[in-house]
């Protein structure tokens, strides 16, 4: 008992102490969500989006884009509800002081990650948050323990930190191509988005135990495809949401001449860059870049695709995995307007797929809905979706995934949420890509 006790003092002082040395961005900061009544109030919220610098934060847009998640600034929270009240816009308060919510989500972090790695039990722990450095050696022990995987350097981020990635490649089964066609999975594109790094590592895991212990759907999948697998893109941004900003969503490569750091890497890729829904302001949180694909990490990105065209790879489906809103969002991105792709039908009856057996899963409280990204959510031009269907990978079935929730929590969500969002995304997968081998192999 008195041990348990004292490592509980320790676990309380340590999370303590850290807690400290982590700087209070967030202090009375509100996170509001604002009802748009016409086209007019949702190119007025736009504009503010592309034009502030720091002292508002969009967080999320609802399918349609008539509602709005922002986070307001303590010392413009008066003045910004002045101006809503002003345009006769409906609101209301989701967080009183986000600071709040970042404490609580942090604390349990390092008292879970400290629990975690105390265990005698070595094993991953899916269930938790884990440090970027964490996520890099789950790369290494799981190629050591599947003969199939492959550990592989994706490249660098801008700091010099690795990207690690995973190749799966299963011997292949009656029916498939040689070689077999690649399904690329990118998480960590937006470094509050924590979520998305847990959960690729959650259902990754659950494929190849599945595997292993002989389930007929992930034995299928796996024979049919290749994966290539990268939990966590942006290391820098990642890292630095846990040290010093929570809610650091870009990159972290300087903008020279300007007193703020980073890109949006989800602006940035080079096709249809720089249009709507993305800003040329470097102290923006959409800040576009000050060209495409001028960061490392999407260099890294090109560089891959690239290579596998060298080597006459097919590149069958993209997905890049984010948060929040329960979306699964099909090109394109840029223009809600522009004439869909000719794959579209294709696209969305996999979607469908893929949705359907996501929310058959828990019963997901508001369900996973899906559509063109633009004319569903928002434009945002310059990314990944559309660079995955019209740039280097040319995927056919080219997607991104906002995962939970519908705004409660946001980017701030519980890891007890890790387990069942892990679950209701492996089930997507194995629907997802089912429906490709038996539709459109």
């Amino acid at each position: 008992m008195k041990l348990v006790l004292v490592f509980a003092v320790i676990l309380g002082c340590v999370s303590a102490a850290s807690l400290g040395r982590r700087r209070e961005h967030y202090r009375g900061n509100q996170l509001l969500r604002i009802t748009a009544e016409n086209e007019e109030d949702v190119k007025w919220l736009k504009t503010l989006e592309g034009t502030s610098s720091g002292t508002l934060d969009f967080w999320s847009k609802s399918a349609g884009g008539r509602t709005v998640d922002v986070m307001v600034s303590e010392g413009y929270v008066r003045e910004f509800n002045q101006m809503l009240d002003r345009r006769d816009l409906s609101y209301r308060v989701l967080m009183n002081d986000v600071q709040e919510h970042v404490d609580e989500e942090y604390e349990h972090a390092m008292r879970t990650s400290m629990a975690s790695r105390s265990k005698r039990d070595v094993s991953f722990d899916y269930t938790v948050y884990h440090k970027y450095d964490e996520i890099q050696q789950w790369t290494d022990d799981i190629a050591a323990e599947y003969e199939f995987v492959t550990k592989f350097s994706f490249g660098k981020t801008y700091e010099g930190r690795d990207i690690g990635a995973l190749e799966i490649a299963a011997p292949p089964i009656s029916g498939a191509k040689e070689p077999k066609p690649v399904v690329y999975f990118e998480g960590g594109i937006h470094a509050r988005e924590w979520i998305s790094p847990a959960t690729v590592m959650y259902f990754t895991g659950k494929l190849l135990e599945n595997y292993a212990n002989g389930d007929t759907d992930a034995r299928r999948v796996l024979g049919m495809f290749d994966l290539h697998i990268i939990p966590s893109l942006n290391g820098d941004g990642y890292v630095f949401s846990w040290t010093d900003e929570r809610l650091w969503r870009k990159s972290r490569q300087p903008n020279p001449d300007f007193g703020c750091m980073g890109t949006d890497l989800n602006r940035n890729f080079e096709s249809y860059w720089g249009g709507d829904g993305a800003s040329p302001w470097p102290c923006s949180i959409v800040f576009r870049g000050f060209t495409p694909m001028n960061n490392m990490e999407l260099a890294a990105i090109d560089n891959h695709f690239t290579q596998l065209k060298k080597d006459n790879r097919e590149t069958k489906v993209f997905i890049d995995w984010h948060s929040y809103s329960q979306l699964i969002l099909a090109p394109w991105s840029f223009d809600s307007e522009y004439e869909l792709p000719e794959d579209s039908e294709m696209q969305l009856a996999a979607a469908s797929a893929m949705a359907a057996a996501m929310n058959s899963t828990n019963n997901v409280p508001g369900g996973y809905i899906h559509g063109p990204s633009a004319r569903l959510l928002y434009e945002a031009a310059g990314a990944s979706n559309d660079y995955g269907y019209a740039g280097l990978p040319q995927a056919r079935y080219t997607y991104v995934v906002e995962l939970r929730d519908k705004g409660d929590k946001g980017f701030i969500l519980p890891a007890d949420q890790i387990e069942p969002t892990g679950e209701e995304s492996y089930n997507g997968v194995i629907a997802l890509l089912s429906w490709i081998i038996d539709n459109d192999y």
